[in-house]
Parts: C-alpha cells; sequence; structure tokens
C-alpha cells in the first residue's frame, strides 16, 4: 500500500494509471517507469509517458516485489498491485486520513493534482507538466498556471 501511494505521489499519475504498472514498466537504468495514459480518446493508438522516480523508491520497488525481472523469476507483465481501483481508493483515503489531510484532496486525484500545482510553482514549462501528467491538451494543464496571490507575486518577483 506504502509503495502504491508513494507511486501516486511521485508521478500525479491517476489512480487507475498507477495499478497497470507491472515490473516491465521499470527502466531502473534511466529511474523512470512508463505508464499508459488511459485518460484518452478510445480510438487513438495507447499513449505511453516516461516519469521520473527517485533512486531510493526505485530500490524499493526491487526489493520489494523483486520488480527487476529475470529469468524464471517474477512475470514482467503481471502488474505489481494486485488490487481493483476501488479497493486502491480506500487504501489512499486511509493514508490521507492518517497524515490528517481531509476534504477534496485527500484523495488519489487530490496528489495528482498537487504534483500538477507543485511542478507549476517550481516553474516547470506547461509542456513538460502535460508530459508527466499524461495531457492530451495543454488547456488541461492551464489550470495548474493559474497562480494566485502570495504564490503569483513570488514568481512575478523573480522577473523584476
Amino acid at each position: 500500500i506504502r509503495t502504491y501511494g508513494l507511486m501516486l505521489y511521485y508521478t500525479g499519475c491517476r489512480l487507475s494509471e498507477a495499478l497497470e504498472v507491472c515490473p516491465n514498466r521499470l527502466d531502473f537504468d534511466s529511474k523512470q517507469v512508463i505508464l499508459r495514459t488511459l485518460k484518452q480518446d478510445p480510438k487513438k493508438p495507447d499513449k505511453f509517458r516516461a516519469v521520473e522516480l527517485p533512486t531510493d523508491y526505485m530500490a524499493s520497488l526491487q526489493s520489494e516485489y523483486g520488480a527487476k525481472t529475470k529469468k524464471g523469476k517474477r512475470d514482467g507483465n503481471k502488474p505489481i498491485w494486485p488490487f481493483v481501483d476501488r479497493t486502491a481508493q480506500r487504501y489512499i483515503k486511509a493514508i490521507m486520513k492518517s497524515a490528517g489531510i481531509e476534504g477534496k484532496q485527500a484523495s488519489a486525484k487530490g496528489l495528482r493534482h498537487s504534483m500538477g500545482v507543485n511542478l507549476a510553482l517550481n516553474k516547470t514549462p506547461a509542456n513538460v507538466i502535460a508530459d508527466i501528467l499524461g495531457h492530451e491538451y495543454l488547456s488541461s494543464t492551464e489550470i495548474y498556471m493559474k497562480i494566485l496571490g502570495e504564490d503569483r507575486r513570488e514568481v512575478i518577483s523573480q522577473v523584476w
């Protein structure tokens, strides 16, 4: 449950995208996970994106799941986490509750939105945010670029 929650936290991916992660989608050399974008036009071919992961997290995936496949070992196409969407949502809610986080942000979507906002606050270009979050249209990414209040002033003051 912890490693699943961290996948959502580190990547900002959708709940169902993380549930689909299997050992063959982990690139240990470049320290990335390959995610299949699930929220897109079903008439279009599958779209995949690579998202960087912390080195220590990659190591924990390796040690906890034997995720780095070798001949005769773990099935590289079998999802790492054996639960379904509804169970995953329940786990994330429990994690958020134990962290004292309540309301709309206490969800997988809250983690995703937090990633987008933090990328924007760290001056990440919109096209990079769109790529990381798997947005087909930049208009979806613009939500995170609308910085208000003191954060906006901070960004503008960098230009001054």
